[in-house]
């Protein structure tokens, strides 16, 4: 009894901390990438009101008010998309990560590549559910971290596992060796639905930037 007390006491306090770190990730995104904005938003209302009759400032504040409002409704896109739910509706896990890459794309500035290989099957609809989920956040913390140019998205089917990797070719991290010692510690929520899942999650270096691949054995009885 002592043990099964102390086991759950283990697992309140692991959700708890996952739950924390997961409020705390979103307030700092709320807080460094939105807020800032709508600050220099105001600022340039400011500026505006102060412009008057001067055309030549007011045109090139407009522009500037413009292309820094585009990049709040962005931020504002990308938040909403990790608080929604993932919509599968019976979807194939390869399809709806196709989707997901598509929208998660930023034109002109990252592009996300997506290949799957080998035969794909369903799984049980928790296990796409949260791979789905780790997948988008590997390729958020690729955009928000790596400075990448390119993410490539790689499912990989064969008869009794999937493989999923996340690669991207960014320069951020000076020491990828140290990076990747770091990751490899973390237990947050990639980890906690690698785990939940049975899935083993695990970093390497890439060509440029870094890989991170997550390996679900799927014997026959687990797939439907």
């Amino acid at each position: 009894m002592a043990d099964k007390n102390h086991l759950e006491e283990e697992v309140a306090q692991y959700i708890t901390e996952t739950c924390e770190q997961i409020i705390s990730e979103i307030g700092a995104e709320l807080h460094d990438d939105l807020v800032q904005r709508l600050s220099i938003f105001r600022l340039y209302l400011d500026r505006l009101e102060r412009a008057g009759g001067n055309k030549e400032e007011v045109e090139t504040l407009t522009i500037k008010m413009r292309t820094e409002f585009e990049q709040v409704i962005q931020a504002i896109r990308n938040i909403s998309r990790r608080l929604l739910p993932a919509n599968l509706e019976g979807e194939p896990l390869n399809n709806t990560i196709r989707i997901l890459c598509q929208n998660m794309e930023y034109p002109g500035n990252c592009h996300i590549h997506f290949t799957s290989t080998g035969t794909a099957y369903r799984l049980d609809a928790q296990t796409e559910r949260y791979l789905f989920r780790i997948v988008q956040e590997l390729i958020h913390n690729a955009l928000k971290h790596s400075s990448a140019w390119h993410i490539w998205v790689r499912l990989t089917w064969e008869h009794e596992s999937l493989t999923v990797e996340v690669e991207d070719d960014g320069t951020a991290f000076s020491d990828v060796s140290n990076a990747i010692r770091e990751l490899q510690r973390k237990n947050n929520t990639l980890r906690m639905r690698s785990m939940i899942i049975g899935a083993t999650l695990d970093y390497d270096s890439g060509q440029k930037g870094l890989i991170a691949s997550v390996t679900l054995k799927t014997p026959e009885h687990f797939a439907s």
